[in-house]
């Protein structure tokens, strides 16, 4: 049913006996038009004549002209958006040189150090402490928040050094875990002096602050773990503000990570003595105890450590914020101005004289976002902001390191603007895939060409009278859609797709001597001829073709020529069929344009095989959660080396894969841990969770299918639904649904022999579709692809209509 959706060709084939009352014009181009296919040229214009113009210097062209000439937009980034970047960039890089300056760990150690103990003294308050000094306030949460896992200090390597080592006193989401993990199994995780991961039992002497509950867990093992916390981040109470202190989120997550023996093992750059190179676990180690970055005199002796602890992550926090400063000026520049430029043009291309006008203006049209002249003017500004950041850089490291490699390398580090680089690498991938969006969509065109010959199946086809009918009533929905559109510019972009439509088929007309103006009817001349031809047969079931072909009428699509980019986006603003359409003739009411739409969508589900993809979504769930668990056995044994590291050492067999899973466990049951089941349950859980997961992870990919769109994905729900709802439901007209069946036949044994011939094809770039040189060229595997998605839907449509054949037979 290829007829509705414009622009297409036009079967107008008449019966041999019907003759129909149409205007004498009408007539006369009737009989001209028996048996005829009438071809649509498509406009390569913005100008068009209106109906009933008699060239293109009409009134059309006239309106246009004098009242409010419709302008393209400022879609793409011009010279002028291009210097205003350069403009931009370069003015925030000296920004960010005279102004931001180098990243210092000192100031980022101050400023966290300040805010760090501003917190303190703030949970203390919150928890009824009433002085306003840092060791006050240390004191108070030390003594109202007795923490389990404290008992445990020499296990962790003492004092200094288990507020690293323990996982539970690290401020972070893995720290709050294994806090909770102590509360329920009155074990503590954490690291031995080697570094490996070992989990102790809490003592007896701090197994009071354990909870006996499941609530008393959960509270002691978040709201008191928060406020121990908040007693150690900024050191002990001897020494306020410059403690031992916790690690942060980020030296948590690469401690926690360290216990793999792919870390411990691994080697850095970094000298420990002559010979000797510091491995990973040293290396942080080195870099929490304040060694690592610490100055160091002439003779590489630490005169100051800098510890990276919280208040040193907190500082980072706030170098990186300074450094985004110039970085959101920039934007702010380029984003302004693509703005004020546009809403300028705006107003100058709209003729808007007041405030009240300015409603007319679509936002769209304005906002400086997801368009691909910002695009473009953000991949500029960040370029150069970057560049002039860079050489900034590289001139003053030159200058401080007075030929000292090692020196220069690290002045030039400090001083880039990281921000900027990773602004410039996001500008960089949008404004890349607005590029090869647009470049893709010649191919689209193609693809979409190709299939819309495939769906053209000659099943149920409209009289002459009948088109003009709904030609006439798709007329009528845009001009009503129009009069309700209320922002300016939307409202000429659809006057100019109507008027484009329009010179479409009037080229058409004019080759059989018919003007469009009178082959359009207005609105009351529409429905007061449908209800006349209804009238005169009304045994047939046309005017239900009639609704559903206008129902289902794309909004605004492409036509082909050179404004196509302009529609997109554009929709209608009321449902005119439904309003208008079923309360002006007196065959399709509201219930059947309403029984009609849920019949079609019941159609799509049908074709689109919706009810097999949720079956094999559930049944890959549980495929998926099987295999998980036995995957735990199968694959433990390679696993568990990783994490488990010299726990497994020598073993082999069977031996292999239960110590493996019961370390993964948390140890033997005997020991209190979880033992193989825990140890199975953790790895099969991994797997069970994703397939848990509806619509997305491993669950989609195996509940993926053909995607329901397409135009013969629509062809075949439209034949579904108006056989089931209309020929069979209605009119009992069994022997159209036959024929239907047959030409559904044909078509996919067609299909299936150029499928078979495209095989032989071999990997030759591209083809010439069919022997018409004014197909599109696509290659043979894009080819079949489309064929195959095709040839899916129309076996599908024939299967359920003879199923409701024989539905119908029955009852």
């Amino acid at each position: 049913m290829a007829i509705v959706d414009m622009p297409q060709f036009y079967n107008c084939r008449k019966a041999d006996s019907d003759r129909y009352e149409m205007d004498k014009e009408i007539v006369r181009a009737g009989e001209e038009l028996e048996c005829t296919v009438v071809g649509l040229e498509f406009p390569k214009t913005r100008l068009l004549p209106a109906p009933g113009s008699e060239g293109s210097s009409g009134p059309r062209e006239r309106f246009l002209e004098g009242e409010t000439r419709w302008e393209p937009r400022l879609s793409k980034a011009d010279k002028l958006d291009c210097e205003i970047a350069v403009a931009s960039g370069v003015i925030t890089g000296l920004v960010d040189s005279f102004f931001v300056g180098k990243f210092s760990f000192e100031r980022a150690s101050e400023w966290g150090s300040k805010k760090t103990n501003e917190f303190v003294i703030a949970m203390a308050r919150l928890s009824g402490y009433e002085g306003d000094d840092l060791e006050g306030a240390i004191k108070h949460l030390e003594k109202n928040f007795k923490f389990a896992a404290d008992g445990n200090k020499n296990d962790f390597g003492g004092g200094r050094q288990h507020h690293f080592r323990d996982f539970s006193h690290h401020f972070s989401l893995g720290g709050l875990v294994c806090s909770i993990f102590t509360q329920f199994t009155g074990k503590a995780i954490g690291t031995d002096t080697a570094g490996r991961l070992i989990i102790v039992d809490i003592p007896e002497s701090h197994a009071e602050h354990l909870g006996d509950t499941v609530q008393e867990k959960i509270m002691k093992g978040t709201v008191d773990w928060l406020f121990h916390i908040a007693s150690d981040i900024a050191g002990s109470s001897s020494n306020p503000g410059k403690g031992t202190g916790i690690p942060g989120p980020i030296l948590s997550l690469i401690k926690q990570l360290s216990t793999l023996p792919i870390f411990q093992n691994a080697r850095t750059v970094m000298e420990r003595g002559e010979d000797e190179e510091l491995n990973f676990r040293e290396l942080i180690a080195k870099l929490f105890n304040g060694t690592l970055l610490g100055k160091r005199d002439e003779n590489g002796k630490i005169i100051k450590p800098v510890r990276f602890d919280f208040r040193m992550e907190l500082g980072i926090v706030h170098e990186v914020g300074r450094q985004a400063v110039p970085v959101l000026l920039n934007q702010c520049f380029i984003r302004s101005f693509y703005f004020v430029r546009r809403f300028a043009h705006e107003i100058k291309a709209l003729d808007i004289r007041s405030l009240s006008e300015l409603s007319r203006i679509d936002p769209a049209d304005v906002l400086p976002f997801r368009n691909r002249a910002i695009a473009r003017m953000s991949t500029v500004s960040t370029g150069v902001f970057s560049l002039v950041d860079a050489a900034d850089a590289a001139v003053r490291a030159a200058i401080a390191s007075k030929g000292k490699k090692e020196v220069f390398l690290r002045e030039f580090i400090v001083r880039i603007n990281f921000v900027g680089i990773g602004t410039f690498a996001i500008a960089c991938a949008l404004d890349v895939r607005e590029v090869l969006k647009e470049r893709g969509s010649d191919e689209a065109d193609k693809i979409e060409a190709y299939e819309r010959d495939i769906a053209d199946l000659h099943c149920l086809e409209l009289g002459p009278e009948q088109i003009r009918l709904l030609q006439s009533l798709q007329r009528c929905m845009v001009a009503s859609d129009i009069e309700l559109t209320k922002k300016s510019r939307k409202k000429e972009a659809k006057e100019i797709w109507l008027a484009e439509w329009e010179d479409a088929i009037s080229k058409g007309l004019a080759e059989q001597g018919v003007l469009i103006r009178d082959y359009l009817l207005d609105e009351s001349s529409l429905y007061a001829q449908f209800n006349e031809l209804a009238k005169e047969d009304p045994a047939k079931p046309w005017p239900y073709l009639i609704a559903l072909e206008a129902d289902l009428i794309a909004p605004y699509p492409p036509l082909g020529g050179n404004s196509d980019k302009e529609f997109k986006g554009l929709k209608f603003e009321n449902d005119y069929m439904l309003d208008t359409f079923c309360c002006s003739q007196s065959v399709v009411g509201k219930d059947d344009l309403e029984s009609l739409r849920k019949a079609m969508k019941h159609a799509e589900g049908e074709i689109d095989a919706k009810l097999a993809k949720n079956v094999a979504k559930l049944v890959g769930t549980v495929v998926i959660a099987t295999a998980a668990t036995v995957a735990a056995f199968v694959f433990a044994p390679f696993i568990a080396p990783f994490i488990a590291g010299e726990a497994v050492a020598g073993l082999s067999g069977a031996a292999l894969t239960s110590a493996s899973l019961a370390f993964v466990g948390g140890g033997a049951l005997a020991a209190g841990g979880l033992g193989m089941a825990g140890g199975t349950a953790i790895i099969a859980g991994g797997g069970a969770v994703l397939g848990a997961i509806g619509g997305t992870g491993i669950t989609q990919l195996v509940g993926t299918m053909s995607c329901a769109d397409g135009f013969v994905f629509l062809e075949a729900s439209k034949l579904l639904c108006y056989s089931k709802e209309v020929l069979i439901k209605c009119y009992s007209d069994l022997d159209s649904v036959h024929k239907i069946r047959a030409s559904l036949n044909e078509r996919v044994l067609e299909l299936e022999i150029e499928v078979a011939g495209l095989n032989g094809a071999g990997d030759s770039k591209t083809q010439v579709v069919g022997e018409d040189d004014n197909k599109p060229e696509i290659s043979p595997k894009k080819q079949e692809k489309v064929i195959s998605k095709s040839l899916r839907y129309l076996k599908r449509c024939n299967e359920r209509l003879a199923k409701d054949l024989d539905s119908a037979r029955i009852n």
